[in-house]
């Protein structure tokens, strides 16, 4: 299964006391759709595409674990199962930025793992396209899969040297947070791009045909698109692979309902209190026919 720009928001982004709200949310709303993507696939392979945190290039080291800790409470997994982290630009910078050294030190120091990492059949191969290195190829006859953040083959030169160097079956990558997929030919010349819908069938990959790069959505709600999921694929026989997305619902119509509700709860809270106060502060009527108390006893 894949998981792709979940971008965690962090602590500077929105000022306090909003932030813990707008952190709350968002981390509950990832927790909640990984848990059912988890439960529907049961994969034996969690692959995260990089942008795990938001801030993360920026952040200090006190923040920058404090995100992680907040990832371990969101991706939490209840039984064994192999687990790949790639960086992203806004984990350790590269985009907009220099790349933050020390962030990729500590990335590595945090998610220490090798480059190359095997179940079964399968090889997951973690290219980094923000510092283009990569791990050389292995002469043995797995399904050989290559991840990363950055798109490989959109860079010429880079993606030819990968391709030379691991002879990949097929590329998975992430930043982009779209669902489509690019096709090339052996020679890395474009053949057809297409973008995956909601109704789109599953998408079946041949393993001796054109090279494909699958490019996983983002799993979170704040990045600008409402077709939010998590990507899963299976690999039959060593020679076929199947891929498909989960999708999520989307969050902003709910938050906006919600807003609304609170906006007329407010609305009618401040209606009636005025309206108490009005009536409170008008003055009592007295009426002319008033008889003294001796009198009426009398």
């Amino acid at each position: 299964m894949f998981i792709a720009d979940p971008q965690i928001q962090g602590d500077t982004a929105v000022s306090p006391p909003l932030s813990y709200l707008f952190n709350w949310d968002s981390d509950r709303y990832l927790r909640s759709t990984f848990a059912v993507a988890l439960n529907y696939f049961q994969p034996d392979v969690l692959v995260y595409l990089g942008d795990l945190m938001d801030e993360g290039s920026i952040a200090t080291m006190e923040q920058f674990h404090g995100y992680v800790k907040r990832l371990s409470n969101i991706f939490q997994v209840s039984y064994p199962v192999i687990q790949v982290w790639l960086p992203g630009d806004n984990d350790i910078g590269g985009e907009n930025e220099p790349i933050q050294s020390e962030k990729v030190k500590e990335f590595e120091a945090v998610f220490n793992q090798p480059d190359i990492i095997t179940y079964k059949n399968i090889s997951f191969f973690k290219v980094n396209g923000i510092t283009y290195t990569y791990p050389h190829g292995t002469d043995d006859d797995n399904y050989k899969i290559i991840v990363s953040h950055y798109p490989v083959l959109w860079k010429t030169v880079f993606g030819k040297q990968v391709n030379d160097a691991i002879q990949p079956n097929i590329y998975f990558c992430a930043h982009e947070h779209k669902s489509k997929y690019v096709v090339k030919d052996k020679e890395l010349r474009n053949i057809a791009g297409h973008a995956l819908r909601l109704d789109d069938d599953i998408l079946t990959v041949h393993r001796d045909g054109d090279l494909y790069e699958i490019y996983v959505p983002t799993c979170s709600y704040r990045m600008g698109t409402n077709r939010i999921g998590y990507g899963a694929a299976i690999v039959e026989n060593n020679q076929l692979l199947r891929y498909t997305v989960l999708w999520s619902p989307q969050r902003f119509i709910d938050l906006f309902v919600y807003a609304g509700i609170l906006i007329v709860f407010i609305i009618y809270i401040f209606v009636f209190t005025l309206s108490r106060m009005i009536f409170r502060c008008s003055p009592a009527q007295k009426s002319d026919a008033t008889v003294p108390l001796l009198q009426i006893i009398n």
